[in-house]
Parts: C-alpha cells; structure tokens; sequence
C-alpha cells in the first residue's frame, strides 16, 4: 500500500471510530437496546419497544438521526476506501475488491431506508399497524447482513494473508 493511501484509508479509520462511537453515546442508554428496534418486525413489539423508552427515549431516538445521516457517509466512505485502497485484495482480485468496496456503501443505502421509514413511523400516529415497520427491519436486516459480510472479509483478509498460510 502506498503511503498516501495508507494516510488515507487511516484517515478514514479515525473518522468511522469516531463517528460511531459518538452514534453509540447518544444511543447507548435505551433499553431494549436499539438494534432490536432495528430488527423487530412486529408492531406490536415496536410500539412496546418505544413506549419502554418513555419520552425521554424517544426524543433521544429522533435527536439521533440528525447525525446518523452524515454517519451512513462516513461508514460507507470507510468502507469503499478500506476495501479499495487499504492493501487487502491483490492485483488479481479486482472483482473481490470491487464487491467488497460496494458492501458497507449499498448497507449505507439500506441504512438509509431503514432511517426514512422510522422517521415516518415516529411522525405518524402511535400504535399505528404500518407496513413501514416490516420494511424498516427489513432494511436493517440488509444493512446488518452487509456489514457483517464486509467485516467477515476485513478481518479475514488482515488475519490470513494470502500467500502467507500454509496449506
């Protein structure tokens, strides 16, 4: 890896820990936590869930997206230029490269979806039986499978080098 990439890619780095960590601090608190809000498919445990969370949760949930859209950038970015420039596929890996370069921006796309369809939900009417709540867990199921996917092949790649196993 060249050392402007590297720069890059550590660049990078830092700003996904950052950001996620901050994500996690204004989020942290609420009980269930909020990945199960993210994949719950049912209305009712939805509405369970936020009403568990009392106002003061909810609020703290809605406050979140404010920075949870410039997040999905920088997670996505992270993702292209780890993929792309951080040295874990060799020259002969361009389509493994590419598809991995394209998991954590399409996970930010559904993470995206997943966002619009909560904010619609918490506008609307409490208790309300939507067909957004499915979509939205879908969505978060997509982005999770994503992210899950793409890290399986980060750390594989940085823990078993090519070249460097014996068979």
């Amino acid at each position: 890896m060249k050392s402007s990439s590297k720069t890059v890619v550590v660049l990078a780095a830092v700003a996904f820990a950052l950001s996620q960590a901050y994500l996690i601090g204004l989020v942290h608190h609420l009980r269930p936590n909020l990945v199960e809000l993210q994949l719950t498919f049912s209305p009712d445990r939805y509405w369970e869930i936020l009403g568990l969370w009392g106002e003061a949760g909810r609020q703290a949930y809605r406050a979140h997206f404010a920075y949870d859209f410039m997040h999905i950038g920088i997670f996505s970015t992270f993702g292209y230029l780890l993929a792309r420039r951080g040295g874990l596929f060799g020259p002969a890996e361009p389509a493994l490269a590419r598809r991995a370069a394209l998991m954590l921006p399409a996970a930010g796309l559904f993470d995206l979806g997943e966002n619009l369809l909560q904010l619609m939900l918490l506008s609307g009417p409490t208790g309300a039986d939507s067909i957004a709540i499915p979509l939205s867990a879908l969505c978060s199921g997509a982005k999770w499978g994503l992210v899950g996917m793409f890290v399986w092949i980060t750390a594989r790649r940085l823990l078993i080098r090519p070249g460097l196993t014996s068979h």
